[in-house]
């Protein structure tokens, strides 16, 4: 007569922990999102939004879940014949440069970038294009115009500084890594 209260206890506890088995399974299936490296998850919804690079929890219909590219991209800016940069001594120069951009790592830049551009469209070429393109092109010519002709191409590194200061630090989340 005692086994029938302990078979009774050890099939609810069975039952609990195949429920609580169970909602593991779907919170880790459904709700545990991981990023690849380069990437950075964006969850919006309650709570606000949060940025990951690694893992976070999210509630299917009461959050919204984006993956975001944060790698570097290659925009090439070409300025040749009538648009081609004009120099100190006011000769015509044919120049093309390639900018690499990306998004900041930090939690705010990538915040920044999404609500502006949108996690999916954040490197895109036409959109870095479109964003970038007649700031870059604008540096490009003030540069061009404080060097004489012979000397834009043999003092390569003190053009390309000078590209640099001229584009400043504000790109709106985005970084200039680098200018060739």
């Amino acid at each position: 007569m005692m086994i029938q209260p302990v078979i009774a206890s050890a099939i609810l506890v069975g039952a609990g922990v195949i429920v609580v088995a169970i909602f593991a399974a779907f919170l880790t299936m459904f709700c545990l999102r991981k990023v690849k490296a380069g990437e950075a998850g964006v969850r919006t919804g309650l709570g606000g939004i949060k940025v990951t690079r690694s893992v976070m929890l999210h509630i299917p219909f009461v959050h919204r879940w984006d993956i975001m590219d944060i790698q570097v991209k290659k925009l090439e800016v070409a300025r040749k014949g009538k648009d081609g940069l004009i120099c100190m001594d006011n000769i015509r120069a044919d120049i093309e440069v390639a900018f690499y951009v990306r998004v900041g790592e930090a939690d705010g830049e990538i915040i920044k970038v999404a609500e502006m551009v949108g996690c999916d469209r954040a490197s895109e070429i036409d959109k870095l294009k479109e964003l970038f393109e007649a700031k870059f092109s604008d540096a490009l010519k003030a540069a061009g115009k404080q060097m004489e002709f012979a000397n834009l191409y043999t003092e390569r590194t003190k053009f390309r500084d000078m590209v640099v200061d001229q584009i400043g630090e504000d790109l709106n989340g985005y970084l200039l890594e680098d200018v060739a």
